[in-house]
């Protein structure tokens, strides 16, 4: 039962039967849009009272109070004589701003409908890599600039990885050429190697050897010589991990699905 109840098109025949219900009380022949009567109800009045405090962060007065109430019925009061005048039609931000309201309704009575755990871990199990965690790495490297002769600027790389290879003690930032960026990288997710370096740097020193200087790696800059230090590899995270995310991509998804089947229903009545 519960199942069946989160389904979008369950939600939306649910709030499709709520507004029609809301729609045939409020036709009463005097209350409407373009009635004789004005109804203030509790409701009516929490929301103004609330209106004000979300403003002006205090309730109002007894003399603001009396200003709500008569700014209120005059808006309704103008309000309904737009409608009689038919001052709505062929507007088309009065149309979209109706649209939009409408699209709030159902957005927010599929939200107040809570995902269980078990619906977070089978939406996550669905599409794991959706949610891959990086890895994350830490690593040396040399710079060698590639302008000019590139088979010269390769050999001289080439030259520089024997000597830190066979002189271990080599300080890193003692040798090479001048760079924009520091010779240690600590903690660097993939992406951010990737902004930094370039996607080919990248993927190349995810495959490089840990505690080895190796290379020359090519990046957007250049020539580089890397020696991975420490490297956590990606992996699929656990729902513990990735809950806001999960929750935030599920509930979007049964939004954008309920809203779908509803407006479905409603054009196959056109």
């Amino acid at each position: 039962m519960k199942r069946f109840l989160k389904e979008p098109l369950v939600h939306f025949l649910l709030l499709g039967g709520l507004l029609f219900l809301v729609g045939a009380m409020r036709d009463d022949g005097g209350a409407g849009p373009t009635g004789s009567r004005i109804a203030i109800t509790p409701g009516v009045v929490e929301r103004l009272l609330e209106g004000f405090q979300m403003t002006w962060r205090r309730p109002p007065t007894e003399g603001e109070f009396r200003g709500l109430m008569e700014d209120f019925l005059k808006e309704e009061v103008l309000y309904r004589e737009a409608i009689a005048m038919g001052l709505d039609q062929g507007d088309q931000i009065i149309r979209r701003r109706m649209r939009q309201k409408l699209e709030f309704m159902t957005a927010d009575f599929v939200g107040s409908i809570e995902p269980e755990e078990a619906d977070l871990q089978a939406y996550l199990d669905a599409d794991p890599e959706r949610y891959r965690l990086d890895a994350v790495l830490s690593f040396r490297q040399v710079y060698v600039t590639a302008e000019g002769d590139g088979d010269r600027a390769v050999r001289r790389a080439e030259d520089l990885l024997a000597t830190l290879r066979s002189e271990p003690e080599t300080d890193p930032t003692s040798v090479g050429d001048p760079f924009l960026f520091p010779t240690f990288f600590g903690e660097m997710s993939e992406l951010a190697i990737t902004n930094t370096f370039g996607p080919e740097f990248k993927d190349a020193i995810l495959e490089l050897p840990i505690g080895q200087w190796s290379g020359p790696t090519r990046s957007a800059y250049g020539l580089h010589l890397v020696r991975v230090d420490v490297k956590e590899p990606g992996r699929i995270p656990e729902l513990s991990e990735v809950r806001d995310e999960v929750y935030r991509d599920l509930v979007s998804e049964r939004t954008a699905q309920a809203e779908q089947a509803y407006f479905q229903g409603l054009l196959s009545q056109y």
